[in-house]
């Protein structure tokens, strides 16, 4: 009997990540004061690395490999940037907003992105947005993805949060980059239609389902 095959790296971040988002943010919005202090912790290291903060990694990086793995190099991995980047970001996003969840699946960056647009400046968030897929170094990448994330808090737009950590994944892959953007491209860009109408733009109905069904 063959050994059981392990999942694809994307594969285990978006998990790990999706899975603790929903947690915290549920625990979050329920008063729970471990929550609340692990969120501000996770706040408090946003743009830094891996590892700035030993507090954190039980919340961002920890279960992405086996216990005692000595293969492991001295600099942070892609999934390690990509997940502790992700899980930052949530808190920022979530900070402040216990009416509603600010992880939900099925919410894209380019889709979070496009309907931001529609509740406040177009052309600014725009701009914003091209400077984020017009990003070339990894720094810059995160720069301009805070401060949509922020923008993101303050309008009430959700934001799938496993699905962004696989994405920040791939960006660090220079041949599997193009296709985020693409992706993010073409939900930024698609023509508003039912759909649209009938989500509310994401802010009007609140959901304290952390399995919110996966937009096709």
């Amino acid at each position: 009997m063959s050994a059981p095959t392990e999942a694809p790296v994307s594969e285990r971040v978006q998990a790990l990540v999706g899975s603790r988002a929903a947690r915290l943010q549920r625990e979050y919005r329920a008063n729970d004061a471990s929550a609340v202090a692990t969120l501000a912790l996770l706040r408090r290291s946003v743009g830094n690395a891996p590892g700035y903060d030993a507090r954190i990694i039980p919340f961002t990086i920890e279960g992405l490999y086996p216990p005692f793995d000595s293969s492991l190099p001295d600099e942070p991995l892609p999934e390690e940037m990509a997940a502790h980047a992700a899980m930052t970001l949530f808190a920022l996003h979530q900070q402040s907003r216990r009416e509603r969840s600010m992880h939900e699946r099925g919410y894209s960056f380019g889709r979070s992105a496009r309907l931001l647009g529609r509740h406040t400046d177009r052309d600014g968030v725009r701009r914003r947005y091209n400077a984020l897929t017009t990003a070339e170094t990894w720094d810059e990448i995160l720069h301009h993805a805070r401060g949509l994330v922020q923008q993101f808090r303050a309008a009430g737009i959700p934001l799938d949060y496993g699905r962004f950590a696989r994405d920040l994944y791939w960006l660090q892959q220079p041949d599997h980059a193009k296709r985020v953007w693409l992706a993010w491209g073409r939900d930024y860009y698609r023509a508003s239609g039912i759909e649209d109408d009938d989500e509310s733009d994401a802010t009007d109905a609140d959901s304290t389902d952390d399995t919110i069904k996966e937009t096709p």
